[in-house]
């Protein structure tokens, strides 16, 4: 009777794929392997909510917006970039290419981008015009050349949207418009002879600065929208720690584990994720909110009060928070799409980046860019080798 017994578990153990199967949790070594350049080959300050994406094996840079000439609590006006930068692989590490000198149609940041077999897809984002809904289509050739072809636009202008792709099928989630986020999911076929943006079913929730990423289950390729901030008449973010997955197949959404580190729920807001292997999602950056809503209600009572010396203490107040900010959450997550669980595999070694999706190069992910603290950003191009 106990041969029968350990027969029958051996064979479970070699015919059940999940059950047999054992997960490897990877870590993740990081070098910095370049700093954005000017056009002057001087460092540049960096941007937050650039296009950081791969095409034709070289990195675009683009876009992305920063404070040249003074902080935003000393009065800095905020600038908006059109360049595009292009890191390349040499024989001994990366460099920038000297010889691109074209540039987006306009300035833009805060768009959401992904690299497709067909190109990299941005939409959305702002500028000093306001917010935009054009998408463009990003190829890189061989001969210093860039191409840029503008698609069908948004059916809405969003900010601080949330792009991937399966195949060239690119979708879009979420974002922000003027007053409010938005709940709307769209996604666009660039097989098609005339792609459009189709609408699909509404998010579960609405939210800006989430990451939506890719990866498969079980059985099919789902796409797993994680995290975010809802704004809300009061000025005052709702910070959100869910985790959705829209099932492709069927077109409908499911609410899954909260984010957490394994042991504690957190929000999380405006970070990275890659998906790694077969079932498994990597956050990196983010911002879990704490400091960040208490600027909020900082801004909020300054424009409530009408008393000028209640209204010069709040000021100086917040302008302390943000001046001594510490850093954003550095924390790189895990979550398993076949166990539904989450996990903390390690800190980040470096300052972390907000505002920057993440990209994957040759197995390996790249944050490029971002925001450090609040109106600092960096020209960081960091590369985390998967172990």
């Amino acid at each position: 009777m106990h041969k029968l017994i350990f027969l029958f578990s051996y064979i479970m153990l070699i015919t059940n794929p999940v059950f047999a199967q054992k997960t490897k949790v990877p870590r993740v070594e990081w070098i910095m392997a370049a700093k954005l350049q000017n056009a002057d080959g001087s460092e540049s300050l960096g941007f937050a909510g650039a296009i950081n994406a791969i095409c034709n094996d070289v990195l675009i840079v683009a876009g992305g917006a920063n404070f040249p000439d003074k902080k935003p609590w000393d009065g800095g006006i905020k600038y908006y970039s059109d360049e595009i930068h292009v890191l390349q692989k040499t024989a001994d590490g990366f460099a920038w290419n000297e010889n691109v000198d074209t540039r987006l149609p306009e300035p833009i940041a805060y768009c959401g981008n992904t690299s497709t077999p067909a190109g990299v897809v941005f939409a959305g984002g702002e500028n000093v015009k306001g917010l935009s809904n054009k998408t463009y289509l990003v190829n890189w050739i061989d001969n210093n050349k860039i191409t840029i072809t503008q698609l069908a636009g948004l059916p809405v202008a969003l900010t601080n949207i949330a792009l991937t792709n399966i195949g060239n099928v690119v979708y879009a989630a979420g974002g922000d418009e003027s007053k409010h986020s938005s709940n709307t999911f769209f996604s666009i076929d660039l097989n098609e002879q005339n792609p459009e943006w189709k609408r699909l079913p509404d998010m579960p929730i609405a939210l800006g600065n989430a990451v939506l990423v890719a990866q498969k289950n079980k059985q099919n390729t789902n796409l797993y929208l994680i995290g975010g901030r809802t704004k809300t008449a009061s000025g005052i973010s709702d910070l959100q720690h869910t985790t959705f997955m829209f099932d492709v197949q069927n077109q409908t959404w499911k609410q899954l584990a909260d984010i957490s580190d394994g042991k504690k729920i957190t929000n999380f807001s405006a970070g990275a994720g890659v998906p790694i292997g077969d079932h498994l999602i990597l956050l990196t950056g983010g911002d879990n909110g704490k400091t960040f809503h208490k600027i909020e209600n900082y801004l909020a009572q300054i424009a409530r009060t009408q008393d000028l010396e209640i209204k010069n203490r709040l000021i100086k107040e917040k302008n302390e928070l943000n001046i001594n900010h510490k850093g954003f959450y550095k924390d790189m997550l895990l979550f398993n799409t076949i166990k539904n669980t989450w996990s903390k595999i390690g800190e980040l070694p470096f300052l972390a980046q907000v505002t920057v999706a993440a990209t994957m190069w040759n197995g390996n992910i790249i944050l490029s860019n971002g925001e450090i603290k609040p109106g600092v950003r960096t020209p960081n191009v960091m590369l985390g080798t998967i172990k």
